[in-house]
């Protein structure tokens, strides 16, 4: 018997509520992606920095699936969330061109609700291309740290 995927949609609300001095700030926001087919969600270790060049690779996108790898043409929503209670996540997305950079503080998330990375090298001129490759490490030298992500494809 062949087996079926029926698309679904999948709805992402952030809302933010704040209030100082009894005024009360924030709002929600509902962001729907239609018709994904795929969802990969994980925990995994990164590895400490060591002498600054270890890296683990967390995902990639290229034009077919495979392990630990994405169609990028099918990208819809990313998010990683760092569960450390005391160490940074030193994240590295590359697009083929440049690298971007974040510090994920201890129990901190990053949404990525586009395969776009605008990123450039000059203040002259900015490309924008597609995402192709997520990488991480601790910002310790030598403790790992543990991660989740959800990533969503058509």
């Amino acid at each position: 018997m062949a087996t079926k995927i029926v698309p679904s949609d999948l709805i992402v609300t952030i809302t933010e509520s704040y209030t100082l001095n009894g005024v009360s700030y924030g709002n929600t926001m509902n962001k729907t992606y239609n018709d994904n087919g795929q969802v990969s969600q994980r925990v995994m270790s990164i590895a400490g920095k060591g002498d600054g060049s270890d890296f683990t690779g967390i995902l990639a996108l290229s034009t077919a699936d495979g392990q630990g790898q994405f169609v990028e043409l099918n990208y819809k929503y990313f998010r990683i969330t760092n569960l450390d209670t005391a160490n940074t996540l030193n994240l590295r997305v590359y697009n083929g061109v440049d690298y971007v950079f974040f510090e994920l503080s201890p129990a901190s998330s990053l949404l990525l609700m586009d395969a776009g990375l605008d990123a450039t090298t000059t203040a002259v001129a900015v490309t924008f291309a597609d995402i192709e490759t997520i990488v991480g490490q601790s910002s310790h030298t030598t403790e790992a740290i543990d991660v989740e992500f959800l990533m969503v494809t058509a």
